[in-house]
């Protein structure tokens, strides 16, 4: 019962939020047939996020993804201070179609993101291509693949980010990793949130596979949590960069209360960072 209640409000608490961005979403959709070649249809995606997404279609075929920035999650001028969340900067509607167009754009050759199709005059709407397959965290939760594995898999991907396109992703997850059919290849999306300018880059970089480990742990299973001694130590041997071992968790800790929190993960993380 208690699961059909929330189940119900979330569709409740969804509608009400596509609701609100129908008026842009009528305003883009002259410029997207112009991309895409004729009319197009659209519906909603799948996400949680804060902002509108939503699928398209031309004839009959995915066309891409469209990212219509929400207003009023941190209106445009919110000054800096008040978007601060601990090693996170959240950032305007303009600021986040532009963090996602310029990340798309320097690693979509490399096959690491989404390919940026088209981004409105105003800044606060963009198009990506169309990824086909699932989130790597669908995949974890239909057996083809365990929660360590697919850490693994993504942390080896986000090195290959970090080197390629130069910067942090900053809301690392399974959720935000997406694995085509055979899962050969990954692709990161979802960059709408910036580091906190008080970070270093290494800091940054850092807390990438940190928050990749915390929003799994919610998920996993007891036997791969009692895994944890082992896969850290393997996934600091083989996936974390040898420049980012001895950093100092303290200015990313908000956002990991439950690794830190654990007893047995922060002990491993304490023979590689300063915990």
């Amino acid at each position: 019962m208690i699961r059909l209640i929330k189940s119900v409000h979330r569709a409740v608490k969804r509608r009400r939020h596509f609701r609100s961005g129908a008026v842009r979403l009528a305003q883009v959709l002259p410029s997207l047939a112009a991309v895409c070649g004729g009319p197009v249809s659209v519906r909603r995606g799948r996400g949680g996020g804060h902002d509108f997404v939503y699928f398209v279609e031309h004839d009959g075929l995915p066309a891409g993804v469209l990212r219509i920035a929400n207003p009023a999650y941190v209106p445009e001028g919110t000054p800096t201070e008040a978007r601060l969340n601990g090693p996170r900067l959240k950032l305007t509607p303009r600021e986040r179609v532009a963090r996602e167009w310029r990340l798309c754009e320097a690693g979509w050759r490399h096959a690491l993101t989404p390919r940026p199709l088209w981004r409105s005059e105003t800044g606060d709407a963009l198009l990506n291509s169309y990824l086909a397959g699932s989130r790597l965290f669908d995949c974890v939760q239909a057996g083809r693949i365990s929660f360590w594995d697919a850490i693994e898999r993504a942390a080896e991907r986000a090195t290959l980010f970090h080197t390629l396109v130069g910067e942090a992703h900053m809301d690392l997850s399974l959720f935000n990793v997406y694995a085509d059919e055979g899962m050969g290849v990954l692709t990161l999306i979802d960059f709408e949130l910036s580091p906190n300018p008080a970070l270093s880059a290494e800091e940054a970089r850092l807390f990438d596979y940190l928050n990749l480990v915390e929003m799994a742990y919610k998920e996993m299973p007891v036997a791969e949590r009692r895994a944890a001694p082992e896969r850290l130590e393997r996934l600091f041997a083989a996936r974390v960069p040898r420049e980012l071992h001895g950093l100092s968790v303290a200015r990313l800790a908000p956002k990991l209360p439950r690794l830190l929190s654990d007893t047995a993960f922060r002990a491993a993380l304490a023979r590689h960072l300063t915990v």
